[in-house]
């Protein structure tokens, strides 16, 4: 009963997500509804949990976005890179800080080619930037920490959002604002888990919510 609630619970909240789609930007609108883990269950606890979901649409027509000026963040704090996963669009520059008292390393690995790059090893209190030009899932270790790894997905345009799953529910709510109307694959990368009935295909329409519940699970339950 207490899930149910819960999930109950959760459901309303993704309504009024929708209810806020009204103050959105003329000739955008919002893709919101929630994922539910299917068969299996996830930790949702811990730096390295599987809690985090990225939830993403890619326009069916060409179209270019420019990258945003502002900066991400990843920080290497208790040996650990946080946030252990991170969305960004290509082209924008991540900040790689250290805040522990050890020397730190960056080491990418491309999961698509498998190609690596070092960008650099630096003490307490000091920082490196990079700017991601490749899309793509990129594993982001330490060579000085074998136990830190974190993930970055490099998307080709701007419209994503992170979710995370409720430890109780199994669910995540999440929303997409400020999309440009028209039409759309709306797909969902996770560490763990892929889309049980694979894209979605979603219409945006001006000044509305479209409204996509999608759920996740174990490759051999996937469609």
């Amino acid at each position: 009963m207490r899930n149910l609630v819960c999930r109950l619970l959760m459901i309303a909240a993704v309504g009024g997500l929708m209810a806020a789609g009204a103050a959105q930007s003329a000739g955008t609108g919002t893709v919101a509804g929630i994922i539910d883990v299917y068969k299996t269950e996830v930790k949702t606890h811990g730096a390295k949990s599987f809690k985090d979901v990225v939830v993403y649409l890619e326009p069916t027509a060409p179209a270019d976005y420019p990258p945003p000026v502002e900066h991400a963040v990843m920080d290497q704090r208790g040996l650990v890179f946080i946030p252990h996963v991170m969305a960004v669009q290509r082209g924008t520059t991540v900040d790689f800080l250290n805040s522990d008292h050890d020397r730190h390393n960056v080491y990418f690995l491309y999961d698509d080619t498998g190609e690596t790059l070092d960008i650099g090893t630096w003490g307490p209190g000091q920082s490196v930037s990079h700017t991601f030009e490749k899309t793509g899932l990129v594993i982001t270790l330490c060579q000085l920490h074998l136990e830190m790894a974190a993930y970055i997905l490099v998307l080709e345009h701007p419209f994503f959002t992170m979710a995370e799953i409720n430890p109780e529910t199994q669910i995540a709510e999440y929303a997409i604002r400020q999309v440009p109307a028209g039409e759309y694959m709306l797909k969902v990368w996770h560490k763990k888990l892929k889309m049980k009935t694979g894209n979605v295909r979603v219409t945006v329409a001006a000044g509305q919510t479209t409204t996509v519940d999608v759920a996740i699970t174990r490759a051999k339950y996937a469609e």
